[in-house]
């Protein structure tokens, strides 16, 4: 654990924002380290936090209402990416479809370790289990995103649902191919989405 661990340790119990900060820390350590929130138990985080178990109570209702804050920080600096990208393209749907993607790649590069919480926190968030409200859950606004926007950009008749899942699937596959299989060549990420988004979209 080192020295960050035995920083923990000395926090005193019950010192508010710090101790929330330090289950929240804990806890997402532990996701990278595991891969999945079922494999974490209430006893191994406040054991890597450095206090004891009744020391999440103070802050949390269980461990899943932990899991979900710290996927839930996870997917607000996705959402603030993605937004980003979106209203830089106001009004060109086409565009913010494209700008999301590259921003989805860019989260994905610059912050590693929270593209990995995403997808260990299976349930937690909209894009990857039941939705809430956007204004609570900014995996439901990121998601509702790329939905407008293929709304706005598919005018031939299919489901632009559809075609924005085609679009997700095409980039993450892109960023776990291209970090488990370095070696390979691969194009740059705008050469990838000029050819997925003519794939989907078609020339324009």
């Amino acid at each position: 654990m080192g020295a960050a661990a035995d920083a923990r340790r000395r926090n005193p119990r019950g010192e508010g924002e710090r101790l929330r900060a330090a289950l929240m820390e804990a806890a997402a350590e532990l996701l990278l380290e595991h891969g999945s929130a079922d494999r974490l138990s209430i006893r191994s985080i406040t054991a890597r936090a450095g206090v004891s178990p009744t020391a999440l109570y103070l802050h949390f209702e269980s461990k899943d209402e932990l899991v979900r804050a710290v996927s839930i920080a996870a997917f607000q600096e996705l959402w603030d990416f993605l937004r980003d990208a979106a209203e830089a393209h106001e009004g060109d749907p086409r565009a913010q479809l494209r700008a999301l993607g590259a921003a989805y790649i860019d989260f994905a590069q610059s912050r590693p370790g929270h593209y990995r919480i995403l997808f260990a926190t299976t349930g937690r968030t909209a894009l990857a289990g039941p939705a809430g409200p956007a204004e609570e859950d900014p995996g439901t606004a990121a998601l509702e995103l790329l939905l407008r926007a293929a709304g706005e950009a598919v005018k031939d008749g299919r489901d632009p649902e559809v075609v924005a899942q085609q679009l997700w699937i095409g980039v993450h596959g892109f960023i776990m191919l291209r970090s488990a299989l370095p070696q390979m060549e691969w194009p740059s990420p705008d050469d990838f989405l000029t050819a997925l988004h003519a794939a989907h979209l078609g020339p324009g």
